[in-house]
């Protein structure tokens, strides 16, 4: 296990920014009862996210990567903590990553306008490669989300693709409350789990 401080990482949904929704209701809550360093990051041009310039500003953040490293998207962030990874561990097949809790995540949508298109172009990512390095995999969806109606075909890729654990929360849409109680309670289990490889 890495010695370094464990580090959990945000990533806006499109047109987000570091106070949408539920993110600093999430990190306060986090920040007031926990030691650990949670950091929403202002993407760049997010109105209408460019797949280059956010690859290079993760890449320019996110010095390190390891078993202390956790990521939390949010839609299209979701993509673009997917893809950073990807290139990442293109470069370095050996490097581990403590793991991410993506909500509203998705491979697809059913509507995509022609800015987010290149967002759901997925074929080129080593998932293999990206679910061997990832420890916690955890995925959030709503049953009645307005961009991915097929949820349970959503929840079936995420489990094919990573194996990951995907919880369906009724009747939550696309996750833009101010608070989100669920989501908390699945940040407390990823950190819970971050603790225990701490000791």
């Amino acid at each position: 296990m890495d010695s370094q401080k464990p580090i959990i990482y945000l990533v806006p949904r499109w047109a987000g920014n570091i106070h949408s929704d539920w993110y600093d209701w999430l990190v306060l809550e986090i920040s007031n009862t926990y030691q650990i360093d949670i950091q929403c990051l202002e993407m760049p041009n997010w109105n209408e996210p460019d797949l280059d310039k956010s690859l290079n500003f993760l890449t320019n953040r996110i010095s390190e990567l390891n078993n202390n490293t956790y990521f939390i998207g949010h839609s299209v962030g979701c993509q673009a903590i997917l893809r950073f990874l990807d290139e990442r561990l293109k470069q370095n097949h050996s490097l581990k990553i403590g793991g991410f809790l993506f909500v509203a995540a998705w491979f697809s949508v059913d509507k995509p306008w022609i800015s987010l298109k290149p967002w759901t172009n997925c074929n080129k990512l080593n998932y293999e490669l990206l679910s061997k390095a990832t420890t916690y995999k955890k995925v959030i969806l709503s049953d009645n989300d307005p961009f991915t109606t097929d949820y349970l075909e959503n929840k079936k890729q995420w489990i094919s693709r990573f194996g990951a654990e995907v919880m369906i929360n009724p009747g939550q849409l696309h996750f833009n409350r101010l608070m989100e109680k669920e989501i908390l309670k699945e940040v407390e289990k990823m950190i819970s789990l971050i603790s225990k490889n701490k000791n």
